[in-house]
């Protein structure tokens, strides 16, 4: 008799065989192999994994507003993933990660999905402490430092304007209360860096999850009306010479269609080293549980 291949929420005895197989590709795991570090696996519902012949095979998690990502080294992992994050109380919002899983995934799970706002790739971007480019003589320079807690209010507005520009998704509208509060933790954390210029944010840069000597950005603002003017790319490069002092890479990811980001990450010596595929699905954002993780 043929057993039927199916996926299983993953228990605290999984965590050194997830480790092992998200950090097999460090780069593509940096954010998922940070919460698996966290402890949450047995304790937090969302999270799945795939054995075969005895090895796990692959790893999702559907997060608590239904941010998902996984890693797959076996292709018949596909549908019994879908099936699992179909059966989820809080389903797949807004999948992120490499092309070569996301898009297969994708295929299992869209006949679970109420329907797709949009699809993007977005390259992968890497940088170590000998790539990372001096600023040219002349170049805007900025002094990036962990945000206070008198920043929140701006920071809160930026983020959000980030998220309708960025995403087309209006993360605050949905649940405002969460995301101030969400926001303020992070600021509380060090989690937010800022460059003020007369006393305004002219650019802030959220520190994110890390992983076996990577660390990631993201939330990289500057201001619709302060654009053009060099605050990218100083900050960017002043916060990176900051984290390679204790990390040895540090990862982001933009969407391919955004040409200034990309030349201002190059310009600070980022190269891009794969391709994520992202989707947004037409799901309600729910409002956000305290889920253990961070």
């Amino acid at each position: 008799m043929v057993r039927s291949l199916v996926a299983a929420p993953l228990l605290a005895s999984d965590t050194a065989d997830a480790h092992a197989l998200l950090r097999a590709r460090l780069l593509h795991n940096v954010f998922l192999d940070c919460v698996v570090a966290s402890g949450v696996l047995g304790r937090v519902p969302g999270f799945f994994g795939f054995r075969a012949e005895g090895a796990l095979q692959a790893v999702l998690m559907v997060g608590p507003q239904g941010g998902t990502a996984l890693e797959v080294r076996d292709a018949r992992a596909f549908a019994p993933l879908a099936e699992a994050a179909a059966r989820c109380a809080t389903r797949p919002r807004h999948i992120v990660g490499s092309e070569d899983v996301t898009e297969p995934f994708w295929c299992a799970y869209r006949c679970h999905a109420p329907g797709l706002r949009w699809t993007r790739g977005e390259p992968v971007f890497a940088l170590r402490a000998a790539e990372l480019c001096a600023p040219p003589e002349g170049d805007a320079r900025l002094r990036v430092e962990v945000a206070r807690a008198t920043d929140a209010p701006e920071l809160v507005a930026n983020s959000a304007e980030q998220h309708r520009e960025d995403l087309h998704d209006d993360r605050e509208a949905a649940d405002p209360v969460s995301f101030r509060e969400r926001h303020a933790a992070d600021v509380r954390d060090g989690r937010w860096w800022v460059a003020r210029q007369r006393g305004r944010i002219v650019f802030q840069v959220h520190v994110g999850a890390s992983s076996e000597g990577a660390i990631q950005l993201g939330g990289v603002f500057v201001p619709r009306d302060l654009r053009g003017r060099g605050h990218a790319i100083a900050g960017v490069r002043g916060i990176c010479a900051r984290l390679l002092e204790r990390h040895e890479i540090v990862t982001l990811y933009c969407d391919e269609a955004n040409e200034r980001a990309r030349r201002a990450y190059e310009r600070v010596g980022f190269r891009a080293c794969f391709r994520n595929r992202s989707y947004l699905l037409a799901e309600p954002v729910e409002r956000e549980a305290r889920a253990g993780y961070g």
